[in-house]
């Protein structure tokens, strides 16, 4: 049986329906009504006098408007126009560079590709005020030494070494730098990202501010983690149902994996899954190639795992706001661990096999009944936000509890041992993690505070580990350098629990790989932690 024929069966989206039913021969743009090119018409000018008043009374905040305004009027614009117009003023440009660079010998290309990537390394080193209260020039070359450690221990224990595809990783790292570079170190890049950072938590204290209003301020000063983080979970789970409900997800996803499947040549379904993971959780990414599972590879079923362990999801991040950490920085590793996952992924194991959405990115319909309207769509939103934040408490009542006991009898026994220094888990964790807080240019005498919330981070969860920093942040324990690397470095959902979480629902949407998930999800879970830490040490030399 043919690649072509074992395809799924996938279901239609409206615009095939509509294609199936339009006239032969008649043109698409002549179904449109005049009223919604009046609209659109309208949205635009509108939306160009707005941006005319921000940029009239607001010059140091047209960052964020600006971009909002591009991503807007681009999505209409794709509405009207199709992809091969709109892109055809940037192929004029790229394509003849793409071809003769493509004429070059493979390791000739490789070679440009790393060479860029050492060249943004050392000029950001060498041109670092030394005397920086973000850190040296050695602590920055740390960073970089870390790197290097964590490719080495990747191509190290690569199950297919000869497979590696060096042009997939290299783009990879290289899209993760100058992610980097513009996030960290360019005007616009921090501008819009600290807007959107304070624009996310404001977003996000509504749900906070509907949980006060509702909860006696008693209960408030007791249940503080209830109050402030639980409503906005179920708040922002409810505004995604309805962008969802709009269609707006759905578009955003399928843009930014096209992007990643033509720069980085991942397949559809793996690329539809990384682009995913900064919104929405692990289990709703693997959702939205349902129809894929079954027939992925396995170098596939990595790559989705890594991407979930390797993120965090839009629902949870008032917890680490909560918490005190910076929503930039949050905000910034999300988006730069999406190419790192998909390249540490391919390190570890590179594909063997051809894969079923090679060269597509499709994201099939849900089978699931569509919402009636808004309001339906807001509500099923609530009630999957309510069993989430059920779900993040009782994790988090469980995971402490049994942490405490766990120490409480690892710390009795070993104080038969050496009674006068008695040896507990946060100490044993703080000498295990130790070496790759260094590495990622954590100052040495801060590593040990960082190694235990490392190591807390992926025993219990990230939430428990962000208490913690918050804590030291809020008493001016940790340095700024630290606290940054820290905040990037734990910016995933990779820890134990998380394993199983990812092998009940991989398994239970694709039982016949169910073996396969289980067997490669401890692997995974190591790579998305290593993703973490490569987004820390990047921070580490840009900051």
């Amino acid at each position: 049986m043919s690649a072509e024929d074992s395809k799924p069966d996938l279901p239609k989206s409206a615009s095939d329906v509509a294609v199936d039913k339009a006239v032969p021969g008649e043109e698409p743009a002549a179904n449109d009504s005049m009223l919604r090119k009046g609209v659109d018409a309208l949205i635009c000018i509108l939306l160009t006098v707005w941006l005319g008043f921000a940029w009239s009374n607001h010059p140091e905040k047209i960052a964020f408007p600006a971009f909002l305004y591009f991503c807007i009027v681009l999505k209409i614009a794709t509405k009207r126009i199709d992809n091969a117009t709109l892109i055809k003023p940037f192929s004029l440009v790229l394509t003849p560079i793409g071809a003769a660079f493509n004429k070059l010998p493979a390791l000739v290309r490789h070679g440009l590709i790393a060479a860029i990537i050492c060249i943004i390394a050392i000029v950001s080193i060498a041109t670092a005020d030394d005397n920086s209260p973000n850190g040296t020039r050695l602590q920055r070359a740390q960073s970089l030494i870390g790197q290097v450690v964590i490719l080495g221990l990747l191509v190290l224990f690569s199950r297919h070494r000869k497979h590696i595809n060096p042009y997939l990783v290299l783009v990879g790292i290289l899209l993760q730098y100058l992610l980097g570079l513009i996030v960290l170190k360019t005007w616009i890049g921090k501008t819009v990202f600290q807007y959107m950072a304070t624009l996310v938590g404001d977003f996000l204290g509504l749900g906070k501010a509907a949980g006060l209003s509702f909860l006696a301020p008693e209960l408030d000063k007791v249940f503080d983690f209830a109050t402030a983080v639980l409503p906005a979970i179920i708040f922002f789970c409810s505004f995604i149902q309805i962008v969802y409900y709009f269609g707006g997800m759905q578009w955003l996803v399928a843009k930014f994996a096209f992007i990643m499947m033509r720069v980085m040549d991942t397949s559809g379904a793996e690329s539809v899954v990384a682009a995913a993971s900064p919104f929405v959780g692990q289990g709703e990414s693997a959702l939205l190639i349902k129809p894929f599972l079954e027939f992925m590879t396995e170098a596939e079923i990595v790559s989705i795992m890594v991407s979930g362990f390797a993120t965090v999801s839009g629902s949870v991040l008032s917890a680490y706001y909560a918490y005190g950490a910076d929503g930039a920085s949050i905000l910034s590793s999300c988006i730069m661990s999406v190419p790192c996952s998909l390249a540490l992924a391919k390190l570890y194991l590179p594909e063997t096999e051809t894969s079923l959405s090679k060269g597509e990115v499709q994201i099939p319909e849900s089978n699931e009944e569509k919402e009636a309207n808004v309001l339906h769509a807001a509500a099923n939103g609530a009630s999957q936000g309510i069993h989430l934040a059920a779900l993040i408490m009782a994790t988090l009542l469980s995971l402490i509890s049994l942490f405490k006991l766990c120490d409480i009898v690892f710390t009795e026994f070993f104080s038969y041992l050496n009674p006068a220094s008695p040896i507990n888990i946060e100490r044993v964790l703080s000498y295990l993690f130790y070496p790759f807080a260094w590495i990622m240019g954590v100052p040495s005498n801060e590593c040990f505070t960082i190694g235990k919330l490392l190591g807390k981070k992926i025993v219990l969860n990230e939430m428990v580990a962000y208490a913690d920093l918050g804590a030291l942040m809020k008493a001016n324990e940790i340095s700024t350098r630290a606290s940054t690397i820290a905040t990037y470095a734990l910016c995933g959902f990779a820890n134990v629990g998380s394993v199983g979480i990812q092998i009940g629902i991989l398994g239970a949407l694709a039982p016949t790989r169910r073996a396969d998930v289980a067997r490669l999800a401890v692997p995974a879970m190591l790579v998305g932690t290593l993703c973490t830490f490569f987004s820390a040490s990047i921070a580490g030399i840009f900051i």
